[in-house]
């Protein structure tokens, strides 16, 4: 059965590319089709009405592609950020921990690792195939009951715990954040509209009269190729974790060859 994500299992050049074909093939279509039931001249004769009318869609639609790729590329910054600050987090809680002793350093460490490892080989490619995976979750609920039952025995201990403690909240706080931007995406509706929209524009283009028939059909066929593009970079964009510009474990990597670094 065929699904909206299955462009995500695929190379974003050949997603671009089989979409400019048939915006091509369907424009082409469409202006013979429009032409054998409505005659050149009769277009011709419609044109200064059609062409603001085609203006004021056109705008429209530029405004709402716009509206949407923007809605896109903040949505993939902060999937970014929130990935980021949660490695960055990981990492505090790591420095935190490394100044403990024995063998609750060793404890927190392990915790820490095994959370790490649990998002880079296990999160992320869920994420990568559309589904949020909370393997981590368990470790990071040990590493809350290890700090929990830390006894401070001096005023230097007594900081190092309140530090770990705001540190793993922190990180609690960013991981959310994370899951969060993996499952949010733009609402179908929003698909169906700019799909619509931008069929409805390339077919009002075909209602003007030109004198060149190849002259139309290569100026509506660059119109729906240049929609095509900015629908790519939506596609691209629209789910963070996934397709060829996801956001990558690379800030866990590092992470994890801090942790994984002997003393």
């Amino acid at each position: 059965m065929m699904r909206p994500d299955m462009v995500y299992h695929y190379p974003i050049w050949a997603v671009g590319l089989s979409l400019a074909i048939v915006a091509v093939i369907g424009t082409i279509l469409l202006e013979f089709a429009v032409r054998y039931f409505v005659s050149p001249a009769v277009r011709r004769q419609h044109n200064d009405i059609a062409a603001a009318i085609f203006s004021i869609v056109g705008v429209t639609y530029a405004v709402l592609l716009a509206f949407v790729a923007m809605l896109a590329w903040e949505g993939f910054n902060k999937a970014k950020a929130a990935s980021y600050v949660e490695a960055i987090q990981v990492l505090d809680v790591f420095q935190a921990a490394d100044s403990l002793a024995e063998p609750m350093r060793a404890n927190l460490i392990g915790g820490l690792h095994h959370y790490t490892v649990a998002v880079i080989a296990t999160e992320w490619p869920a994420q990568a195939e559309g589904h949020v995976v909370r393997a981590g979750d368990r470790y990071l609920a040990e590493l809350d009951q290890l700090a929990g039952g830390l006894k401070p025995t001096s005023p230097a201990d007594t900081n190092l715990h309140a530090m770990l403690l705001q540190s793993l909240t922190r990180l609690r706080d960013a991981r959310q954040e994370r899951l969060l931007a993996a499952e949010t995406t733009i609402p179908g509706i929003v698909w169906f509209v700019v799909i619509v929209g931008g069929a409805i524009t390339i077919s009002f283009g075909s209602f003007l009269g030109a004198p060149s028939v190849r002259m139309h059909l290569c100026m509506c066929s660059l119109l729906g190729v240049s929609g095509v593009l900015v629908l790519v970079l939506i596609i691209a964009l629209s789910n963070p974790f996934r397709g060829d510009f996801r956001v990558s474990t690379a800030p866990f990597d590092y992470v994890l060859s801090r942790i994984e670094k002997p003393p």
